[in-house]
């Protein structure tokens, strides 16, 4: 009976002492020594999708595997289900996006977790499966899977904490065939969600010399320290690759969380009271850009956007906007200096040049823009004259003729191109699945457009019509090639021009584009089997830093037709949708338009290619929808 009594009191007291002491004890519990939060694991689902790419043809990544395994392991051990996945080819991994997507519940916690290779393309960041085949920048949206696309949709799920990392950094897996820029895109968290990087954007990440990655090895330390916030988690993580990688590597995240805290561990309830606070530096933030978007970017009165995000760096230094908005006043300062420049306006370039130094003294834009300045480079308004050319209705091969517009004006100039037959495709052999079989067409003659669209021609067709007009990526417009113009509003211009001048205008081709690109030659490029630098504008990155960007229409030789720009600067639509091969392609010239996918042709490669992607055979595609900053038109006539 003394015994009962003696358990009873026993058992009161501990309970008692558990119920004054159970938020302390169960923030240390759980497998060593780490405890999930009763209050929070244990009510809202925690769900996990974790993804290692390793078995890459072109470069394999051993820690991807690794990486995987060990978060995995580790958010099971917090109270997520984790849907665990390795070596995903691009079905597979839109599959397993699409069921995690379904699985979020709302008010849950959804975390996804990218181990392998991704890229950076015109600012959009992808994922890269095994298996992809991608021979140039424009096969990238159809052979990976689009980073944004996995934010929508969780976002879309109503999770209370949505949770984004990507360890993705990393070379150009491709880069024997194009260039790509390096590192992944900013991305900014939509509400409830946050997003972290294993490195700043543009730049890359090591995978280090272990089991782990450099990056993942502290994001799993940090996950298992007791107490963390999800935002300590990922400072303590920044924090410790910075040191460990001399400061070559530093970790960034866009948060946009709300309400309650996330802990992978139990949250301390004291925790508001000694956390570590970072920067506020919201309000500032907001200061620079009222006065980026006023234009006071380097002078003006009550503050200027310069001073201001160096006031946020000063608070801190790796705060991406601040980070981004310098860029964008140093490319806003580009585009004016251009545009001076263009419209032969020196003194005004100038100014603006001693304040683009003062932005960065560094930036790689001073050297170009100042051999433009010198005097014998620099044309004014006044001498800028036009070649005259006549009206043919009844063109012949190799005549240059421009029709005229209803306001007496005229159109663009186009070159005869005479009737004849040609072989298609790989002629030497060395080129891809998709350039065969060769084949012999025989074209009709019609005229081709002498030189790429460019912005003074495309725009007086906005301006007629109340379009909005393309951006110029700040590198000026006039002379240079329209750029940033999808295959619906490219065609769009092409009716234009049939409206005004009662002459049938399109886009050519494919099987007309070739032909009078080769120009009745049957090497790689107009002038020979081998690239020669100077002679395109073609991967800028290796040949000619200078032409890091479009260069106005006919800077180089023309090629035997006459035609200017037929390889580089930008690449050209086509009337066809793609094809992944000439099997059953007209002979005749025509546009293929049977049995063709959503994709539609562009030819010519440009600027930001390698040689091997700018051959006269080389074919790519991209969306019709797509906006490409060396994206242009070339027109034909019949």
């Amino acid at each position: 009976m003394k015994f009962q009594k003696f358990l009873f009191k026993f058992i009161t007291l501990g309970a008692l002492f558990g119920l004054l002491t159970g938020h302390v004890l169960a923030d240390w519990r759980g497998p060593g020594g780490i405890g999930v939060d009763e209050g929070t694991a244990g009510t809202e689902q925690r769900l996990a999708l974790v993804i290692g790419n390793s078995h890459y043809r072109s470069d394999y990544l051993p820690n991807a595997q690794h990486d995987a395994e060990d978060i995995a392991k580790v958010l099971r051990r917090y109270g997520f289900t984790v849907i665990h996945k390795q070596d995903l080819k691009r079905a597979a991994l839109k599959k397993a996006i699409r069921e995690f997507s379904q699985r979020l519940t709302k008010n849950g916690v959804g975390l996804f977790y990218y181990a392998g290779h991704g890229m950076q393309i015109e600012q959009r960041n992808f994922l890269i499966p095994i298996g992809a085949e991608i021979f140039d920048a424009g096969e990238v949206e159809f052979e990976a899977v689009d980073a944004q696309r996995v934010v929508n949709m969780m976002t879309n799920a109503g999770s209370r904490v949505s949770i984004v990392i990507l360890d993705a950094c990393r070379n150009n897996p491709f880069r024997s065939y194009f260039r790509s820029s390096n590192g992944l895109a900013v991305m900014h968290a939509p509400r409830g969600t946050i997003i972290s990087f294993a490195t700043a954007p543009g730049k890359k990440s090591s995978d280090g010399g272990g089991r782990n990655g450099l990056y993942t090895a502290h994001l799993l330390s940090a996950i298992q320290t007791p107490g963390l916030t999800i935002e300590e988690v990922f400072k303590q993580t920044a924090t410790a690759v910075e040191k460990k990688s001399g400061g070559i590597q530093w970790p960034w995240r866009s948060s946009s969380l709300t309400g309650k805290d996330f802990c992978f561990t139990a949250c301390r309830q004291s925790h508001q009271s000694y956390r570590p606070q970072g920067p506020d530096v919201s309000e500032l933030l907001r200061t620079c850009k009222r006065h980026f978007n006023a234009d006071r970017l380097t002078t003006g009165r009550g503050g200027t956007a310069l001073v201001c995000y160096e006031d946020v760096l000063k608070k801190d230094p790796t705060n991406a906007e601040a980070l981004a908005g310098l860029e964008n006043i140093e490319a806003k300062y580009v585009g004016w200096i251009e545009s001076f420049i263009n419209r032969g306006q020196p003194q005004k370039a100038q100014r603006y040049l001693a304040s683009l130094r003062k932005v960065n003294p560094e930036s790689p834009k001073l050297v170009e823009l100042e051999e433009r300045m010198q005097p014998s480079s620099v044309v004014s308004a006044s001498q800028v004259s036009s070649l005259p050319f006549t009206q043919n209705n009844a063109f012949q091969g190799g005549k240059v003729f421009r029709d005229r517009l209803q306001d007496g004006s005229f159109g663009p100039e186009m070159v005869g191109i005479p009737a004849g037959s040609f072989r298609m495709g790989d002629l030497q052999g060395e080129g891809r699945d998709n350039e065969k079989p060769v084949h012999r067409v025989s074209v009709a003659r019609f005229a081709m457009g002498k030189y790429e669209v460019t912005f003074a021609e495309y725009d007086k067709f906005a301006e007629a019509t109340g379009r909005a007009k393309p951006s110029d990526q700040g590198w000026g417009r006039g002379n240079r090639p329209v750029i940033n113009v999808p295959w619906h509003d490219a065609t769009a211009y092409a009716a234009w021009l049939t409206q005004q001048t009662g002459h049938t205008y399109r886009l050519p081709t494919e099987a007309e584009w070739e032909y009078a690109a080769r120009a009745g030659t049957t090497t790689k490029y107009w002038w020979g089997n081998q690239w020669v630098s100077g002679k395109a504008s073609c991967d800028y990155q290796k040949y000619n830093k200078k032409y890091n960007k479009t260069t106005p229409v006919g800077s180089f030789d023309p090629n035997p037709f006459g035609l200017y720009d037929t390889v580089g600067n930008v690449w050209e639509w086509c009337a066809d949708p793609w094809h992944k091969n000439y099997e059953g392609a007209p002979t005749d010239g025509s546009v293929w338009d049977k049995h063709g996918g959503n994709a539609r042709l562009i030819r010519g490669g440009s600027f930001r290619y390698i040689p091997l992607n700018c051959r006269t055979a080389n074919r790519s595609r991209v969306s019709s929808g797509k906006r490409g900053r060396d994206g242009g038109v070339r027109l034909a006539r019949r």
